[in-house]
């Protein structure tokens, strides 16, 4: 590789040519492990040293230097790391502006191709370009991924939980605020009692319910950041005992704390 790994954890807001703004995490801790969690954007990875060992929908899966990562949006995955540990550059896409690119509707996405192969020229472009801001590069480079690694059939941008009742719970914690929604209201929603949702809810989607609010808290955690409000706020917002608890949560989750996240660049290093 010609880019020298990162050897701190931080964020950015990139814009590409067009405005539509894409988050960049530069993860260089060669300790770092990510708890399971989700985004609403496609993530795009570029390996650059070591290999990263994670859990994508349920199937364990590795990606090592030089090879490329794609994840739809709402997959639930951790991220882990091997003996030698890994550094990488992963991308957050909006879905509507790749929805743009590859003539989909906005609730449908392609299928993948694959979702790790290898290809050192373009993880060294990837990361040369991200490290250098250059937003119009990275949206070429973006275009050829899609282009290449997604296809026919369409399938639905949410995440299937293979039950119809709990599918639309996991939609409307991923697509509503979140942090307003009480878990042990979901059962009532449904009109199940809370025994009953509770077995259906960990059987089509493996963990829960409490669980996976949570994770719809962080997620919506950090819209709130990016939008600009404080850690302690947000921390209120979405229903943590206090800013401590919050940050705690979402380190594990981002590999930064949410005052890092908001900064949208300031290195900091993740022990």
């Amino acid at each position: 590789m010609t880019l020298p790994a990162p050897t701190t954890s931080h964020v950015i807001g990139l814009p590409l040519s067009d405005g539509t703004p894409v988050e960049v995490m530069f993860a260089g801790d060669p300790k770092a492990h990510f708890a399971l969690h989700w985004h609403a954007e496609w993530s795009v990875g570029a390996i650059l040293e070591g290999r990263c060992e994670f859990v994508c929908a349920g199937a364990p899966r590795s990606a090592q230097a030089g090879e490329s990562v794609l994840m739809p949006p709402f997959a639930l995955h951790t991220a882990g790391v091997s003996a030698q540990g890994f550094r990488m550059v992963m991308l957050y896409v909006p879905h509507a502006w790749v929805a743009a690119r590859r003539g989909w509707p906005v609730d449908r996405r392609g299928s993948l191709r694959q979702d790790v192969w290898r290809d050192e020229a373009t993880v060294d472009a990837l990361a040369q370009a991200a490290s250098a801001a250059n937003g119009a590069r990275v949206g070429g480079l973006l275009d050829t991924i899609f282009r290449t690694q997604t296809t026919d059939p369409l399938v639905a941008v949410a995440r299937t939980a293979g039950d119809a009742r709990v599918e639309a719970v996991c939609d409307l914690l991923a697509t509503e605020d979140a942090c307003r929604i009480e878990p042990a209201s979901l059962a009532e929603r449904l009109g199940l009692s809370r025994e009953h949702f509770h077995r259906l809810f960990r059987a089509a989607v493996g963990m829960a319910p409490a669980q996976y609010a949570r994770l719809a808290r962080i997620a919506r955690a950090k819209v709130l950041l990016r939008e600009g409000h404080g850690p302690a706020e947000v921390a209120a917002q979405c229903g943590f005992a206090d800013q401590a608890h919050f940050s705690r949560w979402f380190r594990r989750c981002f590999g930064v704390t949410p005052g890092n996240y908001r900064a949208g660049g300031s290195p900091k290093t993740v022990a």
